[in-house]
């Protein structure tokens, strides 16, 4: 027995099909109109050959639609580019123009013609639409041109053409989509820039979100030896925390898994988005993974309260974003090693660049509506530096690095959190809870744990104390600098008093 959710959820699926079916109903009549139009224009107007192209000018090619011809040694390409085809000096036209062989162009470049080429006149007819040419219909001929003998068929034609391509897109509904795909478009071109990886994640979310309603987009990145939610859009609703580790039987771990996006709607807080811990799982979600060369790189997480926003259109438009923005990061550095992962440093702190625009992006956040939890930023050390770096190899100080990381990780003591790389053996962190006593928690627990001596990886134990100093985010801070300069000065604070923490 069906339940309420699956009942509707079943309704919008018909409701989709027959939507489809009926935009390929109607996309079948107008192509057989015009398949009419086209054989009847070449039987009134006298003409040997009558073809249509469309004028695609985002791929710089003309389409073939249609066309009627007494000939048999005639064949036409679907597809050919402009610089391929003689209408591309043409492609401008706005008014008829007749065109003789041998005089104004060519013989050979008619080459939809193959043994010889039985024409001597051409007349073109341009359609224009919006001051654009948009489809040039051609009327080959073996011995005469446009005249005023058959200028009432002509514009019977164009008239004809006009408005059996306005009923279509009236059905089909293409005029409000018209404007979908210029945008669309547009976020495509803004995307192929020259910048850092990081801040194309962030161009990429922030393009996202102009399609979402009643959501956000979110990144999740490999890192201190898991994958975490490293950045939110500007705008991003219902965000998951900045540090939220990937739970497996979650989207996040599926899409990671598999390399291939994944799509539910929630029901009863089901499936989980990224983890168990998260607050918000309704409407749905698109999990899309960052592939780099068949690498993993990271997973961009969609969601939204209103599930309908998700249409088949919407999720490839959505996928082929994150597509092009993977392959955007390869363009601008053809160098990048994508067997590693690509947003943290050899000692698996997210790099520099990563957690300055997350910091800012919080704040914006912060500025545009608050937030229910509270956001803390600060840089965490060693207390005896100078002393370690005296005793450890180059080698030892690499693996201590790691491990550091690997022992700082707000995670392991039930934190949502990231640490970035700052300088060596100075690392960035930023917490996120509704816990207001959360980064002291944290911090005396980072300090507990090497209260003894610690024990490295490769066996070496060190003896040292912790120093951190940190700040909250609100709405006093504008950007980045103002954060890490007054974080840095907490942290110096605390290197030079007896205290292990400084805010």
């Amino acid at each position: 027995m069906e339940n309420y959710a699956t009942a509707r959820e079943k309704e919008r699926s018909n409701a989709e099909i027959m939507g489809r079916k009926r935009q390929e109903k109607a996309l079948r009549e107008f192509k057989q109109v015009l398949n009419d139009l086209i054989f009847m224009l070449q039987s009134a107007s006298e003409m040997e050959t009558v073809y249509m192209y469309w004028v695609n000018r985002s791929r710089e090619q003309f389409v073939m639609e249609t066309q009627s011809s007494v000939f048999d040694n005639v064949m036409f390409k679907d597809r050919v580019s402009f610089q391929n085809h003689f209408l591309d000096e043409f492609k401008d036209l706005d008014e008829p123009a007749a065109v003789e062989i041998g005089e104004d162009i060519p013989a050979s470049v008619l080459n939809h013609y193959y043994n010889d080429v039985p024409v001597q006149y051409i007349t073109l007819l341009p359609f224009v639409n919006n001051g654009e040419t948009v489809a040039i219909t051609v009327l080959e001929s073996r011995d005469h041109i446009f005249t005023e003998n058959t200028s009432d068929v002509i514009y019977s034609y164009i008239n004809a053409l006009r408005n059996v391509l306005n009923t279509y897109l009236e059905i089909s509904d293409l005029y409000e989509q018209q404007d979908e795909w210029i945008d669309y478009e547009q976020s495509i071109s803004e995307l192929q820039v020259r910048c850092h990886r990081s801040e194309m994640v962030q161009r990429l979310l922030n393009k996202i979100q102009d399609f979402l309603y009643d959501g956000g987009a979110s990144f999740i990145a490999q890192g201190m030896g898991n994958w975490h939610n490293v950045m939110n859009a500007d705008g991003a609703n219902y965000a998951p925390p900045i540090g939220m580790k990937m739970e497996e039987r979650s989207m996040v771990y599926e899409a990671a898994e598999s390399g291939e996006p994944e799509f539910a709607i929630h029901f009863n807080n089901n499936p989980k988005r990224l983890s168990p811990r998260e607050l918000h799982s309704e409407g749905a979600t698109l999990a899309i993974p960052l592939m780099m060369k068949d690498r993993r790189q990271g997973v961009v997480l969609v969601y939204d309260k209103n599930p309908l926003i998700f249409k088949e259109s919407t999720k490839h438009k959505l996928i082929n974003l994150v597509r092009v923005a993977g392959l955007q990061m390869l363009s601008n550095n053809p160098k990048l090693d994508v067997d590693e992962a690509i947003f943290t440093n050899k000692y698996g702190a997210y790099l520099p660049e990563l957690w300055e625009i997350t910091v800012n992006t919080e704040l914006q956040r912060i500025h545009r509506n608050g937030s229910s939890s509270q956001s803390w930023f600060g840089l965490i050390t060693l207390s005896n530096l100078p002393e370690l770096r005296t005793k450890l190899r180059m080698d030892q100080l690499d693996q201590m690095q790691k491990d550091l990381i690997a022992a700082f990780n707000p995670s392991q003591f039930g934190f949502n959190g990231v640490l970035g790389y700052n300088s060596d053996y100075v690392y960035s962190f930023m917490i996120q809870s509704k816990d207001e006593e959360a980064v002291k928690k944290w911090s005396r627990a980072v300090k507990k744990k090497f209260a003894n001596s610690f024990e490295l990886s490769n066996g070496i134990h060190i003896e040292t104390g912790i120093k951190v100093g940190f700040v909250r985010l609100d709405n006093g801070y504008n950007d980045s600098y103002q954060v890490v300069k007054n974080a840095k000065s907490a942290l110096s604070q605390a290197l030079k008093s007896n205290k292990n923490e400084a805010v």
